[in-house]
């Protein structure tokens, strides 16, 4: 299959009639546009004319119609959304048509008539309209395929890192498409086990129930085609719940790239970064010094006890002191001389009796050694040590160390808090917030239910089990009970032998893609990787250390790697290789440094007989003059949100 030419009206951003024309001759065609100008939408162009699916981001409406074209409409009008590829397949060309037609209402537009239509253009050169236009396209370009012909170099390294079985699954049932080997599946679910009461062995295992009698044989068939009933809601109920978790898993990687992707977040993020660290050690400094303040009260608990009685005791032993000081000049001698009893005078001639004699003596109890003074002499030496009281600028500066760090912590919160609300209500990327805290919350929802639902299963699958064990031993002893076990006994043989088949056919495959995504990896990467392909499509790419890529470029690669062996498989086969496969590529090689964007661009001729590409960067840098076919260029009016296709590279 070639694609010649591709027209639209009224899809998303594009109101105007538009229509590129691609090269068919081996040269590739590039398809410029700026960030938000409309390339994923073009893309996606191509899968909802073919199949009438669009994988836009969540976080973008999913109105497939000009939001401006509608608002100039009034109530009840009738309006269309339209889409067309024109192409050529095994020497025929064909013409696919995809209409959408809504009317205005009140809040929202309604689609009321969808029309799907292909074309064949006869020996005449003229078109005649084919019938079961979906069937033929299946064969032509199967859907399953669609995520590696319409590549999305995003989404696939976003399923390689984030959803790989699930990729993979997608992948195997393709290939088993294009191989035949759906049909060895099919015949295999169709022969089924005993314990699924739809498939082959499923009822002739319970029809054993209806050739033997018995009110327990019964009840015990009825027991295990509730239980059995039971199970395939229960595997539905998880299979639906892992399909949403890988979808929502998805999302949040696409959606935190984007983020990451915003200079204003990677500014949101720096100081946020440096603000949690600066309130980190705000917060460490004050621990720190509130440690050390309670190390400072341990210490000085005694002195803090005592340092006040102390105090209390010097200034007592001062009042006193003060109050009873002798007068100055007076000597022990002389007041034992007037307390004498043969002193009749006084030196100062009165005479002395003994109330006199009672009131000098009072002074010798102030006389060294026992004196107020010398007694407040040795008490103020011991009270230096008991009574110096504590390190009272120490421990201020240790609390006002505590109180400054916490408080610059929460200076460091609040700004943080700043930070969020403006990142929030930031135009560029609130919806992108939005849509991650949600995606991130059902994970978690989905991640209980899947782990509820795997208990059940388990509880069910032992009770059945049980249930099926007693069927078989109530019905062991009946002739005609035993013939249908040899007919079990022979479909589990021919159901063995399908498998065994199918997983031979598998890990052939498996080997071949791994030999081609090794042999075109080794190509596009100047370091040594390791590919392995498991029978189930999985791939897996290490260094010498067994350690998987990690880097966003190697990832990238390895996504080309993988789609450019899908595609070198299929040609190779021979009832395959008269068919061709376009290859229509969404921002390829914004993940690749130089060096990988060249090896990447080198390979490509080898992935598929025409290449599409849309790009934010100009690849006339990467690829050879002669190589380039039809060039174009997106030109949008964002105020208006309305762009349009214009042939010719229209920027420097």
């Amino acid at each position: 299959m070639k694609i010649s030419k591709i027209e639209f009206e009224n899809f998303r951003n594009f109101m105007e009639h538009g229509e590129i024309r691609c090269s068919t001759d081996g040269k590739v065609t590039i398809i410029y546009g700026k960030n938000g100008d409309g390339k994923t939408t073009l893309h996606q162009l191509f899968r909802w004319i073919f199949y009438g699916q669009v994988h836009f981001n969540k976080t973008t409406t999913d109105r497939l119609y000009n939001l401006q074209y509608e608002s100039e409409c009034s109530f009840g009008d009738t309006f269309q959304v339209m889409g067309g590829i024109d192409f050529g397949h095994d020497g025929a060309q064909y013409s696919l048509r995809r209409t959408y037609t809504y009317r205005k209402g009140l809040v929202d537009s309604e689609k009321i008539a969808e029309d799907f239509s292909l074309s064949k253009m006869d020996e005449d050169f003229n078109w005649r309209r084919l019938d079961r236009p979906r069937e033929i396209i299946e064969k032509l370009l199967p859907s399953g395929l669609s995520d590696y012909f319409f590549f999305d170099g995003e989404s696939m390294i976003a399923d390689l890192r984030v959803k790989g079985k699930d990729s993979a699954g997608k992948l195997r049932k393709a290939l088993y498409s294009m191989f035949d080997l759906d049909v060895l599946e099919a015949a295999i679910n169709h022969v089924g086990e005993t314990k699924l009461k739809t498939t082959v062995l499923g009822k002739l295992y319970l029809s054993k129930g209806t050739i033997s009698s018995g009110s327990q044989i019964a009840a015990i068939k009825t027991n295990i085609e509730g239980a059995q009933t039971r199970l395939e809601r229960l595997g539905r109920d998880l299979e639906s719940a892992q399909k949403r978790k890988a979808e929502c898993q998805s999302v949040l990687v696409s959606v935190s790239e984007q983020i990451g992707g915003f200079k204003s977040k990677a500014d949101y993020e720096k100081q946020r970064k440096a603000l949690k660290a600066q309130r980190d050690l705000f917060l460490k400094n004050a621990a720190d010094a509130q440690a050390h303040f309670g190390d400072q009260v341990f210490e000085m608990f005694p002195q803090l006890l005592i340092s006040k009685a102390v105090q209390d005791a010097k200034q007592k032993i001062h009042l006193k002191i003060e109050k009873n000081r002798l007068p100055s000049g007076i000597s022990k001698k002389l007041i034992s001389y007037l307390t004498d009893s043969t002193t009749t005078h006084c030196i100062c001639g009165n005479p002395l009796c003994d109330v006199e004699r009672q009131h000098i003596s009072a002074y010798l109890d102030m006389m060294p050694p026992r004196s107020y003074t010398s007694l407040y002499q040795d008490f103020s030496k011991t009270a230096k040590m008991w009574g110096r009281g504590y390190d009272k600028s120490g421990i201020e500066k240790s609390i006002m160390t505590v109180l400054e760090n916490n408080e610059q912590a929460e200076k460091c919160d609040v700004k943080i808090h700043e930070l969020d609300e403006a990142e929030k209500k930031s135009p560029d990327i609130e919806d992108l917030i939005v849509a991650r805290q949600q995606a991130e919350q059902e994970i978690i929802e989905l991640d209980d239910k899947i782990s509820k639902i795997g208990t059940e299963i388990k509880k069910y699958e032992i009770y059945l089990k049980k249930q099926m064990q007693d069927f078989d031993n109530a019905t062991k002893e009946n002739t005609a009970a035993e013939k249908v076990n040899r007919k079990i006994r022979i479909m589990e043989e021919v159901a063995a032998y399908f498998r065994k088949k199918l997983d031979n056919e598998s890990v052939s495959y498996s080997h071949r893609l791994e030999e081609n995504i090794q042999s075109l990896i080794d190509d596009m990467l100047t370091s040594r990787r390791n590919v392995t392909v498991s029978p189930e499509f999985a791939v897996r790419v290490t260094d010498s250390f067994n350690d998987e890529s990690k880097s966003e470029g190697q990832f990238a690669v390895v996504s080309f790697a993988y789609i450019g062996g899908i595609l070198k498989m299929l040609r190779s086969e021979e009832h395959l290789s008269s068919k061709e496969y376009p290859l229509v590529l969404d921002g390829p090689f914004s993940k690749l440094d130089p060096d990988q964007r060249q090896n990447v661009v080198n390979m490509i001729p080898q992935f598929a007989p025409q290449v599409i590409l849309f790009s934010k960067d100009d690849l006339h840098k990467v690829f050879s003059a002669e190589s380039i076919g039809r060039v174009w260029t997106i030109v949008s009016n964002e105020e208006k949100n309305i762009a349009r296709i214009e042939e010719g590279h229209l920027w420097n």
